[in-house]
Order: structure tokens, then C-alpha cells, then sequence
């Protein structure tokens, strides 16, 4: 589950607007994310998550969330992934 957050204001660093980010998360479903999707021009290391850069997350946007290990890398011989 994600939850997007927007943070627009200039004077703050990106680290400090995922920080926030990630602890508005924690209020809402009691738990940590494991990942934050930006938009290139916002990506920054933050320590205990993966910041990952994603060309349809517009600038200012930060999407918070859990991911379980990407399935179309572990997918059974065989399976379907929707992709062609």
C-alpha cells in the first residue's frame, strides 16, 4: 500500500521532505515503508529505505509504501506476469 505525499516547498532539502514523508506513513498505518518512489530530480539517500527514482512520479511527489520482492523476477516457470 502507498500513500502519496507532496511537499513543494523549496527551502527544503529532499532527504528532509522523504523524512517527513516517511514518518506521516508511520502515523497513519503504524509501520515503517520499505521504499519511497520520487521523480528523478528529488531522489536522495535516506537511511532504512529504499529511495527509488521512477519516471511517472511527478517532481514534488513522494510515494510511500511497502513492496514485497518484485514478482516478475521471481515468478514460477511457467506464470503469467501480464507482460508481453
Amino acid at each position: 500500500m502507498y500513500m502519496m505525499w507532496f511537499d513543494d516547498n523549496a527551502r527544503k532539502a529532499a532527504a528532509t521532505k522523504i523524512e517527513e514523508a516517511i514518518a506521516a506513513y508511520i502515523r497513519h498505518f503504524k509501520t515503517r515503508p520499505n521504499v519511497v518512489l520520487v521523480n528523478q530530480l528529488d531522489q536522495a539517500d535516506v537511511p532504512g529505505v529504499q529511495v527509488r527514482a521512477e519516471q511517472y512520479v511527478r517532481r514534488d511527489n513522494f510515494w510511500v509504501g511497502w513492496e514485497e520482492a518484485d514478482a516478475r523476477l521471481i515468478a514460477a516457470p511457467g506464470a503469467t506476469t501480464g507482460t508481453h
